[in-house]
Parts: C-alpha cells; structure tokens; sequence
C-alpha cells in the first residue's frame, strides 16, 4: 500500500468518528446521516440491496468482505432484517422486516458513478479520486462530472448533471454561485443578490421587533421569493454536467412558502438544512466523545490483514491519529 493510500485511511476515520462503533444505530430510526457499509459476504449478487451501521459492521460481520459507503442520509441499518435471510443482528434482535424509508443506490452493489463501475477499479489504472453528489450521494469519476475541473482550496459540495436537471430551479442559483463560474465573473454581478438578500433579513428583523401599519408592508418583504428576483435580474441558461458550490451556498436559498413546497416536490428539502452537509457532520463528530485512539481501534477490525499492519506502522510512528476532512472514497 503505498503513501498516500494510507493517508486516506486515516481521512477516512473522520466519517466514521460521527457514529457510534458499539451500539448498533437502528432504535435510533432514520438517521439524518451516518457511515453505511455493504457486507458482500452476506449480500451477493441478485439480492435486494442493504446497508448496515458501523457497529454491526464491526460486531454482526466481523471478517466479512465489508464495502465502506461514506454516509448516507436518512438510513436506518438493516443488518438482521429479512434482506439477510436469516442472519441475525448480535447487537439489536429486535427489528422489522425491511426499513421501507431507506434508499438505495448502486453503491450498495458495489458500483458507482454514471460508468456504473467498482472502485477500486482493475480495468483502471489511474483508479482517479471520486466526488460524491450532495443529493443523490452517488460517487463520480471527474473525468465523468461534464464540468470543468476545479482547483480549489476551499471546501465546496457537488451536484452531479443529473441531480441538476431533477431539480432545474438550482440552474438559477448555479449563475450566481458555481465554483466554476466565480473564478471568472466580476465580484459585481453579486452585489445585485447580495442585496437582496440582506434587505430580506433586515426587513424580518423589522417586522419582529414592531407592530406598526409599517410591519405590514415589511411582512410583504420578508415573503418575496429571492429565485423570482434572481430570475428577473439574470435569466439563467441550462447546461449540461455537475455544478460545484461553495459552502456557504445552502444559506442563500429562498425560503418563501413557494420555494419550501418546490424543495419537498423535487425531493431536495434537505438543502434547507445546513447540518446536513458533510462538513457539519464532521464538525459534530469532533465535538464528541471518540478520541483518536479510541477511533482507531474500533475501526481497524474493519480492514484487510495488510491495512492493519500498515496502520499499526503508521501508529508508531505518529503520537495520535491525524483526522482530516476526506473528499474522496
């Protein structure tokens, strides 16, 4: 294994540093996010996909071929239920059937991206790294993304092509806050959002501190749907391929009752939430009680003999684990 492979182990233990190594996550119903595994072991080709949490990762199919997924939103872990026919969960007997709000994608079958292709890759020798979808959650080759490459320091979320054309009302607020498409456009051509926004924000502020004829006339303001003003001021062109974003785009959303409902119809209404990014999750995680040692030894069961070893290695040489937020598999 070489350098950078092991880098991205220790990456890696950030994720799973957000759930819980000893008790399986299921009483906790469907999570808003946590690391999910596949076990190829217990579910093989031509079966109904699942996904497992990281403690019956660790306890239930100890030694088993395990496939990490990053995390999911809205899982309940399925380990023991009928998709397993008859393998029982050690660490929660008590379970239904099948968890019927759970979705699944490729990823459960080993495959990703829009190539539907394994990773690692055999056929491929470059086995390039991969940038997962905020709203679908699949994982994306760049070479596969139809969008120009970004080389960016800051952290950023992506939405594949097909994630944009589900949801085309984001095309609008993708001529504003692309990755892409800031690095070249005038710091002008904000100031017109920008200000909207902020007028929005005073006028709701306004509004609750009084209850003069004026706050009618605020309450009015606070209503205005910001993609109306933006479409008014910039008619945004379609195109094709995945879009970058700042983190801090989420924020800018409109909120209107009519965007609200636009959200829920086009099965995004998580966007709304800023702890459902990545970055929160991490966030959270370190904030925890899991300390880097603690970290290690829970999730080292769940590698292959040779991974061990060269973290066992690595272990030595280092006086604690090195956790970095990880933007690739």
């Amino acid at each position: 294994m070489d350098q950078c492979a092991v880098d991205e182990l220790y990456e890696a233990f950030s994720v799973l540093a957000g759930s819980d190594p000893d008790h399986c996550s299921y009483p906790k119903g469907y999570m808003k996010r946590q690391a999910v595994f596949a076990c190829n072991t217990c579910v093989q080709a031509g079966m109904e996909p699942a996904g497992v949490c990281l403690a019956c990762a660790n306890t239930c199919h100890d030694g088993h071929d395990i496939c990490e997924l990053y995390t999911k939103r809205n899982f309940r872990c399925d380990c023991g239920n009928e998709k397993f026919h008859g393998f029982k969960c050690k660490l929660d007997t008590d379970k239904e059937g099948q968890n019927v709000k759970n979705w699944y994608n490729h990823n459960y079958l080993g495959r990703y991206c829009s190539c539907d292709r394994p990773y690692p890759d055999e056929d491929d020798q470059v086995n390039e790294e991969m940038i997962q979808c905020i709203v679908c959650e699949d994982w994306f080759h760049e070479k596969h993304l139809q969008a120009p490459a970004v080389d960016c320091e800051a952290l950023m979320e992506m939405i594949c092509g097909r994630c944009m054309t589900r949801a085309p009302f984001l095309q609008t607020y993708a001529a504003h806050f692309d990755v892409v498409l800031c690095l070249y456009i005038a710091k002008d051509q904000f100031s017109f959002f920008k200000s909207t926004v902020s007028c929005v924000h005073q006028t709701a502020g306004a509004a609750g501190r009084t209850s003069s004829p004026d706050s009618v006339t605020a309450h009015s303001r606070v209503t205005e749907c910001v993609l109306n003003e933006l479409k008014a001021k910039d008619a945004a062109s379609t195109r094709a391929g995945a879009v970058f974003w700042p983190y801090f785009w989420r924020a800018k959303l409109c909120t209107c009752t009519d965007c609200k409902r636009m959200y829920v119809k086009t099965g995004v209404p998580f966007l709304l939430d800023e702890s459902d990014t990545l970055l929160a999750y991490e966030e959270k995680a370190k904030a925890e009680a899991l300390t880097s040692e603690e970290l290690l030894m829970s999730c080292i069961t769940s590698l292959n003999h040779v991974q061990q070893l060269e973290i066992i290695h690595r272990e030595r040489e280092r006086e604690s684990v090195c956790v970095c937020v990880c933007v690739c598999l």
